[in-house]
């Protein structure tokens, strides 16, 4: 998953954890995982949201939302 403008702290992927601190714009979310992540909403605006394979964002793993 990639989140564009932004940095997100990832706090735990598919259960693990021990991730706190770590900063990120991309992760990797193992099939039926799931990432948990907190960022700060300080860029208003649009913004992109999608998984990195192609064949995801075909299907409509893409958004974009914005905020003030």
């Amino acid at each position: 998953i990639h989140l564009h403008r932004h940095v997100f702290e990832l706090l735990s992927l598919s259960g693990t954890g021990a991730t706190r601190g770590i900063l990120k714009d991309t992760v990797l979310v193992p099939a039926r995982g799931e990432a948990a992540v907190e960022f700060v909403a300080d860029n208003p605006g649009s913004t992109l949201l999608h998984c990195h394979q192609q064949n995801h964002m075909d299907l409509g793993f893409m958004m974009v939302f914005r905020y003030a």
